[in-house]
């Protein structure tokens, strides 16, 4: 069983010889955090997978047969003790017992429930559930510093430190002057040590984003003594709590609102990005036949995609080289094309394997003149 970010491009680069079954079951608090309401969730998915297993008519007596148990042990193991519903938002589970494959992967954020029958995993909830920002958070006062890591709404408490700041001195004089001078070194000491353990933990982990919270005449000494790299990934915008007194639940909906907020700019700039570089014709391209022939290609930098987006497609069993319009055969070898379920679990795929960002447009809907994808290119 994987958990948090899974090892997506294993996944991807499965290819077996028969049938999968990919599972995903929605975990979403407000919905399903009852036993009873995640039961009939399981019962909905595994009927529905029932009934496109007997509907496709190219399988024969044996798939069929092995589909059937597939499905009865999907079923037993998410409604047994076992499942890891502990934590998640959502599980994605990926079975083809004649392949040796039983895959359960927990994620941190709700996908719809789902069941698909098909001829690979079917990886495009998964992957664009995961691909959320990694953030390090430090959140700093005086005398108190906590940092945490992770997604926002899966942020754990990493770091903890509470240094010896001396109040302040109530006598007027010079001793109070030296006093409030020895008490400010204190407090720089205090950040300074502060940002070198979270430069640290930023240097040997993967994070995307470094967001501050603290007192307003706190965090800008604090981001002083961050090195430029640190102070390059800055979300603009404090996390706004008080540590003194703030819970766990509190500071995650702080920083959640952050990164919603730093989701939407990043949109508004990768597509004002794609804007620019197809008006001056370079390094970008828009529809349909032009990002697949991108993608085979393997010049893609960031996929992006509509929400809604899918559609028919071929792929060549020999070469993997997708078609969206054809012969029947591959035009790069001949090879007869074998037709795909899902082109935008194709087209992530084909991002994933080449390291390629996948970015699904949410909030804006500039897309929709060039059919729902278009992509950054690399060269």
């Amino acid at each position: 069983m994987s958990s948090g970010v899974p090892d997506v491009r294993r996944l991807v680069g499965h290819r077996g010889q028969h049938r999968v079954v990919s599972v995903y079951l929605d975990l979403d608090p407000e919905r399903f955090a009852t036993p009873p309401a995640r039961a009939s969730q399981i019962g909905s998915l595994i009927d529905g997978a029932h009934r496109e297993v007997e509907d496709q008519p190219d399988l024969d007596h044996e798939e069929r047969m092995a589909l059937r148990e597939d499905l009865k042990r999907i079923k037993s193991f998410l409604s047994g003790p076992e499942a890891p519903v502990k934590g998640a938002r959502a599980l994605a589970v990926f079975c083809s017992s004649r392949d040796g494959l039983f895959e359960v992967v927990q994620l941190s954020r709700p996908v719809p429930g789902q069941a698909v029958v098909g001829r690979s995993l079917y990886i495009a909830p998964m992957i664009e559930s995961v691909q959320r920002r990694r953030w390090l958070v430090a959140l700093v006062n005086r005398r108190i510093a906590v940092v945490l890591a992770g997604s926002p709404d899966d942020l754990t408490p990493t770091q903890r430190r509470t240094d010896d700041v001396h109040g302040q001195h109530e006598k007027g004089g010079w001793s109070q002057a030296n006093y409030e001078r020895s008490v400010e070194k204190d407090v720089d000491d205090h950040l300074k040590e502060t940002a070198e353990l979270v430069s640290r933990q930023w240097r040997s982990e993967r994070f995307d984003r470094l967001a501050l919270g603290g007192p307003e005449e706190i965090v800008p000494r604090f981001e002083s003594f961050l090195p430029e790299e640190l102070r390059a990934a800055l979300a603009p915008e404090r996390v706004e709590v008080d540590l003194s007194s703030a819970t766990d639940a509190e500071v995650r909906a702080a920083v959640d609102r952050l990164a919603a907020a730093d989701a939407e700019r990043q949109e508004r700039e990768t597509l004002d990005l794609l804007a620019e570089r197809l008006g001056a014709g370079a390094r970008a391209v828009a529809g349909l036949r032009d990002t697949v022939e991108a993608l085979n290609e393997r010049r893609v930098e960031t996929l992006l995609l509509e929400p809604g987006f899918d559609g028919p497609a071929s792929r060549c069993s020999g070469c993997g080289l997708l078609v969206v319009e054809g012969d029947g055969t591959c035009p790069a070898d001949g090879t007869e094309l074998e037709p795909v379920e899902h082109l935008r679990e194709a087209v992530v795929e084909a991002a994933v394997s080449q390291d390629a960002e996948v970015l699904a447009v949410q909030q804006f809907d500039d897309l929709q003149r060039h059919r729902g994808i278009a992509a950054l290119l690399r060269f």
